[in-house]
């Protein structure tokens, strides 16, 4: 099924094809820095996604693995793309009528990077930085 996503301001919209319905949160420290928060909480998608309104899109490339969208006029940000395979992740919030009841937190990745003073109480696979390198 596909999924429309939006900003805040609603200027940048796309469409994607969820792979499912679990939830990752990546404790990297460019993850949590960025979105200035615990970690980048997303939903995978695939490469199925498809850009209807991108004037105020601003693609980072924040990595030599990835690249970041964001909102030029609210600041949202709209996704990770991982470059070598071009898959997309996206946060939840910005998935318009995303059935929540379904979502399922299920991964925490560079989970030895994740300060000490937070953790989550949901049984989680947890997947260390060595295992991306």
């Amino acid at each position: 099924m596909k999924y429309r996503c939006t900003c805040f301001c609603k200027a940048v919209c796309f469409e994607v094809t969820l792979k499912s319905f679990e939830l990752t949160i990546c404790h990297c420290q460019m993850c949590r820095k960025l979105n200035s928060s615990t970690g980048f909480a997303s939903i995978e998608c695939g490469s199925s996604v498809i850009f209807n309104s991108i004037d105020n899109l601003v693609i980072l490339t924040s990595s030599a693995e990835g690249e970041r969208g964001f909102c030029n006029l609210c600041g949202t940000s709209l996704f990770f793309k991982f470059k070598k395979t071009n898959e997309y992740f996206v946060p939840p919030a910005i998935i318009e009528k995303l059935p929540e009841s379904e979502v399922v937190f299920s991964e925490e990745i560079f989970y030895d990077n994740k300060p000490c003073y937070y953790s989550y109480s949901n049984k989680t696979t947890k997947r260390l930085e060595s295992e991306f390198i």
